[in-house]
């Protein structure tokens, strides 16, 4: 690319959908706010804006340019200021390629940049995909064994590099134990509230008072009926975005593939992971199930995309140490004892998990007397939780490498080494004092401007003076042992 480029016309489409997807909830909001004699300005309103959007669209993909020389990307944007951005090709850490449902109507690419310590640096909305991968191709001056979006499924079987991908039948089990149910259920009670005001009063009270006549086995029933269509939702929701998910192990890189309605390539830097993680959902542990992320440093892969971590959605515990020699063999080998915690922290996190809902059932025994039942459940899985928390947080020391491990709801193993961490603090309150107990909190550089932090807590203090040792002289006790657990004193 010897002259500027400018990026396809379809961008002002794009543009025009994003911009009005960002204004939607004020609209809404006034949808609901505006009587309904007012309603028609309201539609005026979203037109005009459409056309503002469109004009400043143009504008935009008029004013945007780039173009590859021998040492830099140029980028070159703006309708009234105009930027001007040079990406040096050595800084450049990874070269993002996605594709939605509008991108592949055109054959385009959405192609985002990022360099060391600065996440994304420039993207390219809308581009040839032919040009996207020529472009990460001269940037980076590789190209991946998935070059193609659309390559079927036969010719990734005959891959050139160690590879992952996940099946059909296990993506399915994934949705599946998600554990988005929960989530999507509040969505859909919002959605049902804020509907009472677009259905006409008559129907609304007559299905209300249908409802309330229902027998409770019949009510029983719809309750059931309508889980099972939010699992089902939950179930799509986990195929979409992981579809033909698969990993490959490059030199420098991992890349990921993966998505049904938007296809993306991610690149994720060796030297920018901070930290492997095995998580145990509390759904997906009984049944021998877990989930591999990584915390990058300098901001999400994809900003604002929870998934780009994700190493593998879904693998048996039996199969996570294969995994990790494959795709990560520095972090493998997750086989040795762990340090407990002292039985004398058992209470703190009991006391973590039974407080909130002690709280609670006050003003349920108040108003809601008939409902004392479904306290006491919740308090006996809060009694629970706080065990199986305080059972499964511990820590190993190696000479190079710290495991942690610890529960909130998951049960989750962070495998850290020794120069990813930012710092150890070691916290004591006065009880804490008293009985020898310490909390520990890790820090390292996560997905965001704070860091990711990971917290022991009710550790032995003589434990958590070792943690701390390790990591400020390392060199004095790389030759101690702490494969086996110290009794407590």
């Amino acid at each position: 690319m010897s002259k500027p480029k400018r990026m396809h016309p379809a961008f002002i489409l794009f543009h025009v959908i994003r911009s009005l997807r960002d204004t939607i909830l004020p609209f809404i909001a006034a949808i609901i706010a505006i009587p309904k004699e007012h309603f028609f300005f309201v539609i005026i309103g979203l037109i005009a804006l459409a056309l503002v959007f469109t004009i400043f669209s143009t504008l935009s993909w008029w004013r945007f340019t780039y173009e590859v020389t021998n040492d830099e990307l140029r980028i070159e944007s703006g309708i009234f200021i105009r930027k001007k951005r040079y990406i040096s090709k050595g800084r450049i850490q990874s070269i993002d390629i996605s594709a939605n449902v509008l991108h592949r109507v055109f054959k385009l690419a959405k192609v985002q940049i990022e360099t060391a310590g600065s996440g994304a640096e420039g993207t390219l909305t809308a581009i040839k995909l032919s040009e996207a991968e020529d472009l990460r191709t001269e940037l980076k001056g590789y190209q991946t064994n998935d070059v193609d979006l659309e390559k079927t499924e036969e010719t990734m079987k005959t891959p050139t590099v160690p590879f992952f991908q996940i099946s059909n039948k296990r993506l399915f089990l994934a949705g599946s134990t998600s554990g988005s149910i929960g989530v999507l259920a509040g969505l859909f009670a919002f959605a049902a509230s804020e509907m009472e005001q677009f259905i006409p009063d008559d129907f609304y009270d007559n299905t209300v008072e249908w409802v309330v006549g229902l027998s409770f086995a019949l009510l029983i029933i719809v309750i059931i009926v309508i889980l099972l269509f939010l699992w089902l939702v939950g179930i799509a929701g986990t195929m979409i975005k992981f579809w033909n998910f698969r990993i490959e192990r490059h030199e420098k890189e991992l890349f990921i593939t993966r998505g049904l309605l938007e296809k993306k390539q991610t690149t994720i830097p060796l030297n920018r992971i901070q930290a492997i993680g095995i998580e145990e959902s509390i759904i997906r542990q009984p049944l021998g199930y877990a989930k591999v992320f990584a915390e990058v440093a300098a901001g999400s892969v994809e900003e604002g995309d929870e998934f780009s971590s994700v190493l593998f959605p879904m693998l048996k515990e039996s199969e996570v140490e294969e995994f990790l020699k494959t795709i990560l063999p520095t972090h493998a080998h997750v086989d040795g004892a762990w340090h407990a915690i002292p039985k004398r922290g058992l209470s703190y996190y009991l006391l973590r998990t039974l407080l909130p809902v002690c709280l609670i059932s006050v003003p349920v025994y108040i108003f809601f007397p008939g409902f004392m039942w479904a306290v006491a459940i919740v308090l006996l899985l809060a009694f629970m939780l706080g065990y199986l928390s305080f059972r499964d947080t511990g820590f190993q020391l190696e000479k190079k490498r710290m495991l942690l491990q610890y529960r909130r709801i998951s049960k989750t193993t962070m495998i850290i080494f020794h120069r990813r961490i930012q710092s150890i603090e070691k916290k004591q309150h006065a009880l804490h004092r008293k009985q020898g107990l310490a909390t520990l909190c890790v820090s390292i550089l996560g997905t965001n401007s704070v860091g990711a932090h990971y917290f022991l807590k009710e550790l032995a203090e003589a434990d958590a003076d070792k943690l701390a040792n390790w990591y400020s002289h390392r060199k004095r006790v790389e030759d101690m042992d702490y494969s086996k657990n110290e009794k407590e004193k």
